[in-house]
């Protein structure tokens, strides 16, 4: 069955790095995917550029991102740096996943350093629960969504304990040369972000066996399992 997977990230760059090799799994796969950038990430623009300059830029590169991979982009109003955890940002994601007829749910883990990362959680696990719940009036039927996972930021460290394990090996070609086409995957003075998602991605396939593949958090819930005998 065709499933729709849907990445969110507080920035631009967010869930195209950390989720993106997942998204090119499914995308392979014959999956719909999408990611949803709540800000453009506009900020963190290069020396001598504004971010009111450098915003059409980065959204057509997540666009970009997102075609490569045969899926779709979204990316928000909120200012990058200044976004809150309203009931506004969180309904009008979970309008977005109803529209997109969300089965999977990809987004940043709860604890980070960052103040949009830990906002960005807020709102989507609020907008999930919205989106899902059927007895929410909307004009849009509810999602079906089954499963909201976190995915692995170097950021967002704090307490962040990898759960399930996925195999992105035969994606990796696909989203690196996707990837690329966002400024701040080679470009960022700051931290190599290319450099350090290739090698988690060999770091967490050695520990599956694996060339490659990427780990995501479950919250602690979510980890009951079920067996018929050892």
């Amino acid at each position: 069955m065709r499933k729709t997977i849907v990445a969110v990230g507080a920035h631009t760059g967010d869930a195209q790095l950390t989720a993106g090799l997942l998204l090119a799994k499914h995308a392979m796969a014959g999956h719909k995917v999408a990611t949803v950038d709540l800000t453009a990430g506009e900020r963190g623009c290069p020396a001598g550029r504004t971010p009111e300059d450098f915003r059409p830029e980065n959204v057509a590169a997540a666009q970009a991102f997102a075609q490569g991979l045969g899926g779709e982009s979204y990316v928000l109003d909120a200012p990058d740096g200044e976004l809150e955890h309203t009931q506004a940002a969180a309904l009008e994601l979970a309008s977005l996943l109803r529209r997109l007829k969300a089965d999977a749910v990809l987004c940043h883990w709860k604890h980070s350093m960052h103040k949009d990362h830990i906002a960005a959680y807020k709102i989507t696990t609020d907008a999930v629960f919205f989106a899902a719940l059927g007895t929410f009036p909307h004009e849009l039927p509810p999602a079906p969504i089954r499963r909201v996972l976190f995915a692995e930021n170097w950021e967002d460290a704090e307490h962040f304990s990898p759960y399930l394990y996925f195999d992105v090996t035969e994606a990796f070609p696909l989203w690196q040369s996707n990837i690329r086409k966002l400024w701040l995957a080679e470009n960022s003075r700051s931290f190599q972000y290319l450099r350090y998602y290739d090698a988690l991605s060999v770091t967490r396939g050695c520990l599956i066996g694996k060339e490659r593949a990427v780990a995501c958090a479950v919250e602690d819930f979510a980890k009951r399992q079920v067996l018929e005998a050892l």
